[in-house]
């Protein structure tokens, strides 16, 4: 009796997880937009190609089987190479079209900075330089212009 309630607990343990293992692990939509047509290079979910279409299917069916989609992408890489993912692996060669554009966008940070700070520098210095006026020549301009009143 022992037996048949561990036996029973083990079965109804392990149903649902392997109900789960069948489950589609993502969506197609999800999977279409990180994989390439290898004959016209453009998006999975863009494409109509033939090869397109049967790389859908291939997916599909991996999908319906239980695959994760990274199951699905090193399967569709081995067949097609890595031109068949939208991203380029973050390893390798593919790992310069990671660290590209990132460091472009912290150089051009890094610029906009550093004129920010000389143009800012030289507003200060031509402000100073406003505000340090020769009082004799100070003197003149009020007098020149109290003269100018003067006439009216």
């Amino acid at each position: 009796m022992r037996q048949l309630i561990v036996i029973a607990l083990l079965v109804c343990a392990l149903v649902p997880s392997a109900a789960f293992a069948a489950q589609p692990q993502f969506s197609m939509n999800e999977i279409e937009t990180e994989l390439m047509c290898p004959t016209c290079q453009s998006r999975l979910d863009l494409s109509h190609a033939p090869a397109a279409e049967q790389i859908r299917s291939f997916v599909a069916r991996k999908r319906e089987e239980g695959w994760t989609k990274q199951q699905v992408k090193d399967a569709l890489v081995q067949d097609f190479g890595p031109a068949v993912l939208a991203a380029p692996p973050a390893s390798g060669v593919g790992l310069v079209a990671w660290i590209v554009p990132a460091a472009l966008v912290v150089g051009g940070v890094g610029v906009v900075v550093a004129l920010t700070l000389v143009w800012r520098r030289r507003r200060r210095a031509e402000d100073v330089a406003v505000a340090t006026v020769d009082p004799a020549l100070d003197d003149r301009v009020d007098e020149a212009l109290r003269a100018l009143g003067d006439d009216d």
